[in-house]
């Protein structure tokens, strides 16, 4: 059996939990994670292509350079979950 890796890991935070997921789908959206394994179904899926803005959740991202976070929007149906690290 071979170790896992560091780079098979992803971790994030959701409503202020820590969520580790390891060994990731590279195409599982945000979206999909949150209502499908999380079961927190209280984003919507509506258009599938990020128009309507059912999906729209509050991303927060720490930059250790600056030492502050920073808020945006982003549509969960096109986030892909990788791109959560950190």
């Amino acid at each position: 059996m071979s170790a896992e890796k560091e780079g098979d890991t992803l971790c994030f935070f959701i409503n202020g939990k820590k969520v580790t997921v390891s060994h990731a789908d590279p195409e599982t959206t945000l979206l999909s994670f949150l209502r499908e394994e999380l079961r927190l179904t209280g984003t919507k899926s509506a258009c599938g292509g990020g128009g309507c803005g059912a999906c729209t959740v509050m991303v927060s991202r720490y930059r250790p350079a600056t030492k502050t976070i920073t808020h945006y929007s982003a549509n969960a149906c096109l986030l892909p979950l990788c791109q959560l690290h950190g």
